[in-house]
C-alpha cells in the first residue's frame, strides 16, 4: 500500500450542527495535508458504552448528518456496526465502510452475525476490524477470516491497544502491546494495519505520540477521533483533538514518515518499542509482588512472625539462579535482582 489511510472525525456524532462544524474544519486541514493519505470520515451512531446511563449514539437519526459531512469533506463515510441491524441500515443508507469495535471482536457469534447479514455488494464494502480487548490475536484473525470467508474481499485491520487490569503500569488508556499488532501483521502481511492512537492513548496530549510510534513501527495508517469543541463533546471528549491539533500532528508525522518506512528504520523501532512494553510489563510485575509482601507482612505482624525468613530467601535464591543458568543470564547478575528485590520487600513488610 502506497499512501496511508487516515480515519478521522468525531468519536460520535451527536447533532447535525456538530457533524456540519468537524466537516467543514477538516476539509480546511485535509487539503493542506495533501493527497498523500487516503481519507475517511468517521462518526459513531451506537455507541457500545460500558454504563447504560452514558450516551448510547443517536442511531439511524445520525445516517444523514454522517453522510453530508463525509461529502463535504470529500471522502467516504464509516461508523461502527455491532449488530446486523446497524449495518443493514447503514448499507441501505449509502455508507460502505464499516469498522467492528473492540467489544464486538471479543464474540465471534456477534462477528458471525455481521458477517452473514445480508449484503447484495459485498465488494463494495470495507471493513476494519479492531483488536479484541485482550491481548488475543487469534479472536482478531478469527473475525478478518470469518470476514473473508463470507466474501468480503475489502478487509482491514485497526490496532486499538488492549485493556490489561489495574497492574499495566501503562500511561495509555489500553496498552499498545506492539507485539500483538507485528504478530498479526505476520500472519496477515496484505492486510492493511491501522492504529486507533486516539483509544490507545486516552488523552489528547498522547495521541501525537501514539501516532509516531504507529509510523515508526510501519502501520499502514491512523485512526484519530477529532471533534470541533472537544470539551463538550459527549464521550470520549479527553481523548479527542480539535482540527488545529490534528493538523500540526499530520505535519509532525510528515517529518518521520521517511524514517519509518525504511526497512532497517522499522525493525528497530518495533524492536525498542518491544523492549519498551517488556519493561512496562516487568514494572507492573514488581508492584504487584510488593502489594504482595505487604500482605504477608500484615499476617505475620497478626501471627507474631518474624519478618526475615532466610531460609525462605536462601531456598528462593537457589531457585532463581538455576534459572538464570538455564535462560543464559549471568547468575551473579541474578542474585544482584534478586537480593534488592528481596531488600525492597522486606521494607514493604515493614
Amino acid at each position: 500500500m502506497n499512501n496511508k489511510i487516515l480515519i478521522l472525525g468525531p468519536c460520535a456524532a451527536e447533532s447535525a450542527a456538530q457533524m456540519d462544524a468537524v466537516a467543514v474544519l477538516l476539509k480546511d486541514v485535509l487539503h493542506a495535508a495533501g493527497t498523500q493519505y487516503e481519507q475517511v470520515f468517521r462518526a459513531g451512531l451506537w455507541k457500545p458504552r460500558s454504563q447504560p446511563s452514558s450516551f448510547q449514539g443517536v442511531g439511524t437519526e445520525g445516517l444523514p448528518w454522517l453522510i453530508k459531512a463525509a461529502a463535504t469533506v470529500g471522502c467516504p463515510a464509516a461508523t461502527e456496526v455491532a449488530q446486523p441491524e446497524h449495518l443493514l441500515a447503514a448499507y441501505e443508507a449509502g455508507i460502505r465502510q464499516f469498522w467492528i469495535g473492540a467489544r464486538t471482536t471479543s464474540n465471534p457469534f456477534m462477528v458471525e452475525a455481521l458477517a452473514t447479514a445480508p449484503i447484495e455488494d459485498k465488494q463494495s464494502v470495507t471493513w476494519y476490524v479492531k483488536n479484541p480487548t485482550s491481548p488475543d490475536v487469534e479472536l482478531w484473525c478469527g473475525a478478518i477470516e470469518r470476514l473473508q470467508r463470507a466474501g468480503y474481499t475489502h478487509v482491514r485491520a485497526i490496532h486499538r491497544g488492549f485493556a490489561l487490569g489495574e497492574h499495566t503500569a501503562s500511561a495509555y488508556r489500553n496498552t499498545p502491546m506492539w507485539s500483538v499488532p507485528i504478530e498479526f501483521k505476520r500472519r496477515y502481511p496484505t492486510v492493511p494495519l491501522l492504529t486507533d492512537a486516539s483509544h490507545i492513548a486516552g488523552s489528547a496530549g498522547r495521541v501525537s505520540e501514539v501516532a509516531e510510534q504507529a509510523m515508526r513501527m510501519g502501520m499502514n495508517g491512523l485512526m484519530i477521533e477529532v471533534h470541533n469543541n472537544p470539551v463538550e463533546a459527549l464521550s470520549d471528549a479527553e481523548q479527542q483533538l480539535t482540527p488545529q491539533a490534528l493538523r500540526e500532528l499530520l505535519q509532525h508525522i510528515a517529518q518521520v514518515g521517511a524514517a519509518a518506512n525504511t526497512p532497517s528504520g522499522a525493525e528497530l523501532a518495533a524492536l525498542r518499542q518491544q523492549i519498551d512494553e517488556t519493561d512496562d510489563e516487568l514494572w507492573a510485575l514488581l508492584s504487584r509482588r510488593m502489594d504482595i509482601a505487604r500482605q504477608i507482612g500484615d499476617y505475620k505482624r497478626r501471627n507474631g512472625l518474624p519478618v526475615l525468613q532466610q531460609a525462605r530467601y536462601d531456598e528462593l535464591l537457589r531457585r532463581r539462579i538455576r534459572w538464570a543458568q538455564e535462560h543464559g543470564i549471568d547468575p551473579a547478575a541474578a542474585k544482584q535482582m534478586m537480593d534488592i528485590i528481596h531488600e525492597q520487600s522486606v521494607l514493604a513488610q515493614l
